[in-house]
């Protein structure tokens, strides 16, 4: 297949200069991107075929980009999620080509007012306390593999973290001084610090000490039986069999699908039952928008239940509903 000299440029900036060096992007995202836009211009060259013209910006038109994303739903039965998440690479793409080569704005506005599809917004999986108990006290600490699994749904539960989050930290990052710590980059390179309880601090020391590993040793923090940085897939596995164990003490454990994300829904639900401001729950689970947060709180029948009982029941002729908006001025006093 060729490609035109101002397409191969455009391409390559757009990764090299654009992703790389002026965004910085993490390499999970340079990987998700490269696979769409791969797919993508061999499905752009093979519409052309026999022709031997080199494709060009003009050939990846609005057009193409529909053609394609029909395809990799209806061909490649691809999910609407997925198809939105190649649309949102190549659009990204496109903006970069409306910035670098003026000549290509018309098409490139053309693919970028293509819309995303609605999806289905699924069920958040959440684990009560005693799940979590369970879950956590299932694990055989006697041995250096067990005290590994413990100090890592330890982790996962008491910061919250992502999967990609945990399997990135190296041992410098955690503090077991008090007051325990650990330092989280997280989406979009930003850093947050989430403390550590006393029992987690004490797992990860002690799995440390089974790897005879210092505090200021710049390794992965979590690793697997040969020693090699653990992956997230390792820790799906490690989280699934875990859950599978504790399912046999706990019926109710069976009938939900657990991975390594259910303890970050579950870190969420229960900071907010448990009274804590859901700004200062946002920055600990490092969410960039309050939306994405609030959500934990429409997912909590129990607290709906608390909240209706709060505003009281409303009758005829008994005054006007609790919920009637204060006075301004007198609610502002109150704070």
């Amino acid at each position: 297949m060729r490609f035109s000299n101002a397409l191969t440029h455009l391409v390559q900036e757009f990764f090299r200069a654009h992703l790389v060096g002026r965004r910085d992007v993490s390499p999970n995202t340079v990987r998700a991107y490269r696979d769409t836009m791969r797919m993508f211009l061999s499905f752009a060259g093979s519409l052309r075929r026999p022709t031997t013209a080199g494709l060009s910006v003009d050939d990846l038109g609005r057009e193409t980009v529909l053609a394609f994303l029909d395809h990799i739903q209806t061909k490649r039965c691809n999910s609407s999620s997925t198809r939105n998440a190649r649309l949102a690479a190549i659009r990204s793409f496109f903006q970069f080509v409306a910035q670098e080569d003026p000549s290509s704005l018309a098409v490139s506005q053309h693919v970028i007012g293509i819309p995303f599809k609605r999806t289905p917004v699924p069920t958040v999986t959440c684990l009560d306390r005693e799940e979590v108990e369970c879950i956590l006290g299932c694990m055989d600490r006697r041995v250096p593999a067990g005290r590994r699994d413990a100090a890592l749904l330890q982790v996962l539960y008491n910061t919250g973290a992502r999967v990609q989050e945990v399997v990135d930290l190296r041992v410098p990052a955690v503090r077991l001084n008090a007051p325990a710590q650990v330092r989280i980059i997280g989406k979009g390179r930003k850093e947050r610090v989430c403390p550590l309880w006393k029992e987690t601090a004490s797992l990860i020391r002690d799995m440390l000490k089974d790897r005879q590993v210092e505090p200021q040793e710049n390794v992965p923090l979590f690793v697997n039986a040969v020693g090699q940085p653990l992956t997230r897939f390792g820790v799906r596995y490690i989280v699934q069999t875990v859950a599978a164990l504790a399912a046999q003490s706990r019926s109710s454990l069976a009938t939900k699908r657990i991975t390594p994300h259910t303890f970050r829904h579950s870190t969420a639900l229960h900071l907010i039952q448990s009274g804590v401001e859901i700004n200062v729950v946002r920055s600990w689970l490092g969410h960039a928008s309050i939306d994405t947060t609030h959500a934990y709180v429409e997912i909590d029948m129990h607290m709906k239940a608390s909240a209706l009982e709060a505003c009281g029941t409303v009758q005829a002729g008994r005054g006007r509903p609790r919920w009637v908006r204060p006075n301004l001025l007198a609610w502002l006093e109150s704070l």
